[in-house]
């Protein structure tokens, strides 16, 4: 816990809370709540931007080509991280239901929707993301680090002490440009997961992730886990240090880059990692992660080829 946000948290339900509001980045002009479609520029709406001490869960789930991008997977994930603190029950049918009036209604075919629960209330709005870009894709994403260690990163809630503190280390100018990512490393200096997104190594034939009990499991991670099985690569549990990636990334050898950095997570589906801090790396020149990636996408075409006939507007 980093002491210079203790003085803000209180203790609920065995969670550390910071104040938060229940929406942040919203676009459009509506949003529902409690099943009511609420102007954000009425008293209610204007309410929901106020910081609540409420548990607050949610899920950011992207829709592609119409289609809420793996839902199931989210609301189970959603009703875990209830199930860890509260154990009430959620209505995954009806916040699709709700979301997908959303989406209708805003004439939009791609962005993302953000569910938003507590004990008492439900919300469903329409919240801006910026996704990455063409050439992020093709030459990677910098990136800074912070040393954190997540209280139950496994459960997904609002944590404002966290989400200050990311901000803060994505405002730091590197070298290389402002951060698009903050890569968090554990007090034994090996990176563990994003800000907002898995971290992943590959080096020669082999993925490594962190342990699972380390990190928040992403709804991308499951399926990258498949892309990696038909990419023909293997899966280990690893991490490690800035100075072990070095060593990697500089191995003498005449051929491509046998080492690449990724993250991923909805917004960004797989994006090498360019550089660290004031170190690059050379992972968007690496073949087996463009085949990689190229494995990923296919793994969510059909997702959203099999799901376009339910989600059709």
């Amino acid at each position: 816990m980093q002491r210079a946000f203790v003085k803000n948290l209180t203790v609920k339900k065995g969670v550390w809370i910071m104040a938060y509001p229940l929406v942040e980045g919203n676009i459009g002009e509506f949003c529902i709540l409690n099943g009511e479609k609420v102007a954000f520029d009425s008293a209610t709406g204007r309410s929901l931007f106020i910081p609540t001490d409420d548990i607050t869960y949610y899920e950011s789930v992207r829709f592609q080509e119409g289609v809420l991008l793996f839902w199931e997977d989210h609301m189970q994930r959603l009703e875990k991280s209830v199930a860890a603190k509260e154990a009430f029950p959620i209505e995954p049918d009806l916040y699709h239901k709700l979301a997908s009036s959303l989406i209708k209604d805003s004439g939009l075919t791609d962005g993302n929707v953000r569910v938003v629960i507590t004990h008492s209330l439900n919300l469903v709005y329409l919240s801006n993301m910026t996704y990455p870009t063409v050439d992020m894709y093709e030459n990677g994403i910098v990136t800074t680090s912070l040393t954190w260690e997540r209280v139950e990163p496994h459960v997904k809630v609002f944590r404002g002490d966290y989400k200050k503190a990311v901000a803060e280390a994505s405002s730091r100018q590197t070298s290389f440009g402002l951060p698009y990512e903050v890569i968090l490393r554990g007090n034994d200096g090996k990176f563990v997961e994003g800000g907002r997104s898995n971290f992943f190594v590959l080096y020669k034939d082999t993925v490594y992730s962190p342990s699972e009990d380390l990190i928040l499991i992403g709804i991308t991670r499951k399926y990258v886990k498949n892309a990696i099985a038909e990419a023909g690569l293997r899966l280990e549990e690893g991490a490690f240090t800035m100075e072990e990636l070095v060593r990697m990334e500089t191995e003498e050898d005449d051929g491509p880059p046998k080492m690449g950095l990724f993250v991923t997570s909805s917004p960004f589906d797989i994006l090498p990692v360019a550089s660290i801090d004031e170190q690059k790396f050379s992972s968007a020149d690496c073949p087996a992660l463009q085949e990689l990636m190229v494995s990923y996408q296919k793994i969510v075409h059909e997702y959203i080829d099999t799901h376009a006939h339910v989600e059709s507007f």
